[in-house]
């Protein structure tokens, strides 16, 4: 496998009603607050206040993080805990791609911006208090709690798929695979097949992702997935090693043969059905984007 060069129901019928009374001062109705994200798009863009980070003095436990040694960067992806909340998945987000007032009133000198997965939260902590992701997935995920959190966690593993998937992605097979956001130039736009066409990341992340892949790893992984079937889906399903590695042998399977395929999908687990709404929808995107 070469290296591909760098991108720079029916419907009801209505009835009259009588007329409500007037009311004097009626209370503004409250936002509707998203809670489940849609299968297989973009990860959620900060759009509320999850709550005030944990800190010294609130009456809460500040939990520790990963040490000093380590300072969270756009992209990175992180659990966070807020008071009467779980430790909860998110990933660093930049402030110059939010036109949202209401984040950047929130913003202070050395502390970081963190768009939680799932319900469109988002909160600004110290970077003492995020742990990485990865270290301490099986640990978080087993903690249980909301009834949201399921969906939040399934949200991230998305994302781990899809940047997996940017290893196989070149600007040769599709030229608008790769384009410069049009907030902030140091951002790409990245239409991700089967996931998202304009997904947010910088050049350094797709040649992080590039580097993940090793060509015999990925064929030993397909060997054994032949060999074991069923141990290899199971791999695919709860491992985040074989979330990557199932993300980009569908990757590549989509870069060399059918347009819409779903073997892979369903051999490794993956809802059939929400991989191909996903790549339809992805597609649909692409084609309104050009015609505009």
């Amino acid at each position: 496998l070469g290296r591909c060069p760098s991108p720079t129901r029916p419907e009801i019928p209505k009835f009259p009603q009588p007329p409500k009374p007037k009311q004097r001062n009626p209370k503004p109705k409250p936002k509707p607050r998203p809670r489940d994200p849609a299968p297989k798009s973009r990860v959620s863009l900060p759009r509320r206040r999850m709550a005030a980070p944990a800190a010294a003095g609130s009456g809460a436990v500040v939990p520790a993080g990963d040490g000093e040694g380590w300072t969270p960067s756009f992209g990175d992806m992180v659990w966070g805990k807020v008071k009467s909340h779980p430790w909860w998945p998110g990933h660093v987000y930049s402030l110059t791609l939010s036109d949202d007032p209401e984040v950047h009133r929130g913003h202070r000198h050395g502390l970081v911006l963190v768009a939680f997965f799932g319900d469109g939260s988002y909160g600004w902590f110290e970077p003492h208090e995020l742990v990485r992701f990865e270290d301490h997935f099986v640990e978080k995920t087993s903690q249980g709690g909301s009834r949201t959190f399921p969906a939040a966690v399934a949200e991230s593993l998305d994302e781990i798929s899809r940047r997996s998937a940017l290893a196989l992605l070149c600007p040769c097979r599709g030229p608008d695979t790769f384009r410069q956001h049009n907030e902030d130039r140091r951002f790409l736009l990245v239409n991700v097949p089967g996931f998202d066409s304009n997904a947010e990341y910088l050049p350094e992340q797709v040649t992080a992702a590039r580097e993940r892949f090793v060509p015999q790893k990925m064929y030993d992984f397909l060997q054994n997935a032949a060999v074991q079937q069923r141990d290899a889906a199971e791999t695919a399903a709860r491992t985040l090693p074989g979330i990557e590695m199932a993300a980009m042998l569908m990757a590549y399977r989509r870069s060399r043969y059918e347009r819409y395929d779903l073997t892979y999908a369903e051999s490794f687990g993956v809802d059939s059905k929400k991989a191909l709404e996903g790549e339809v929808k992805a597609e649909n995107e692409r084609s309104q984007r050009d015609y505009l």
